[in-house]
C-alpha cells in the first residue's frame, strides 16, 4: 500500500519531533542535579531534598532550600560527606523519609547551631 506524499510528509514531521523531545529529555534524565557542592550552610534553612542514587547518577544528593534577608530562595548542594549533611541524612533516615516530618531535621540543624 502506498503512502501518498502529504502522509509521508505528515510521518516524517511526527517523528521528527518524536527525535526532538527525546534528545531534549536525554539532557536532563540521568544527570546528577549537583555538579557543585559545600560542606557546610549558614543561614535561614526551609526546606531540603534528598535525592537518592538513581541511573545515571552514583551518589545521594542533598539539596537544602535557604532563605534569602530579601525573601528570596536559593537551593544549595551539600556534600554529603560533610558533617553537616550527613547529620541530615540520619535524621532523613530516622524519620523514615516522611516529607510530612522534615522540619523535624530542620529544626535539629537550628538548635545545633
Amino acid at each position: 500500500m502506498a503512502m501518498s506524499q502529504s502522509s509521508c510528509t505528515l510521518m516524517l514531521v511526527v517523528v521528527a519531533a518524536v527525535c526532538v523531545q527525546l534528545y531534549q529529555a536525554h539532557d536532563f534524565f540521568g544527570r546528577c542535579s549537583c555538579p557543585n557542592t559545600i560542606k557546610f550552610i549558614r543561614g535561614n534553612m526551609s526546606d531540603f531534598q534528598v535525592l537518592e542514587k538513581r541511573p545515571g547518577c552514583d551518589k545521594t544528593e542533598l539539596i537544602v532550600t535557604m532563605n534569602g534577608q530579601d525573601h528570596s530562595t536559593e537551593k544549595i548542594c551539600m556534600n554529603t560527606e560533610g558533617k553537616m549533611a550527613k547529620a541530615f541524612l540520619r535524621c532523613w533516615e530516622r524519620i523514615n523519609k516522611d516529607e510530612s516530618r522534615k522540619m523535624e531535621c530542620i529544626d535539629r540543624k537550628r538548635k545545633a547551631a
